[in-house]
């Protein structure tokens, strides 16, 4: 049973709530509705109404919705049979359930990789 501390430094998104910005969670973010913006969690649970747009940042990612842009996770990343996650992934563990989907960039690793610096200017002939 979670300790009263836990649920204290947890947050729950539930299903028809839209929120934006930029979000910390202490220990468990469950997200049920929809997060325009960054989130960094302790772990994070995608549930299968939930979607981020946005950079996820956790040690353990379980994903049964959708999620888009970068996820970084520190420890194990579980796409489920109803989730899917399209960007730049970058886990040290991974577990794909039959009917989970991936579109974009995998890269495994205790570090994150480093974002390439591109240039803006288009090059002139």
């Amino acid at each position: 049973m979670a300790n009263q501390s836990d649920s204290l430094e947890s947050v729950v998104i539930g299903d028809g709530v839209v929120v934006k910005g930029a979000f910390t969670v202490p220990s468990k973010a469950v997200i049920n509705g929809v997060i325009e913006g960054d989130l960094t969690a302790e772990e994070v649970l995608i549930g299968p109404t939930g979607r981020i747009t946005g950079r996820v940042s956790a040690k353990v990612i379980d994903v049964r919705g959708e999620l888009h842009n970068t996820i970084v996770s520190e420890k194990s990343l579980i796409v489920r049979t109803t989730g899917k996650i399209v960007g730049k992934i970058h886990y040290s563990e991974i577990e794909i359930e039959k009917g989970g989907e991936i579109e974009g960039a995998l890269s495994q690793g205790s570090e994150p990789p480093a974002t390439p610096v591109a240039s803006s200017t288009p090059a002139k002939a």
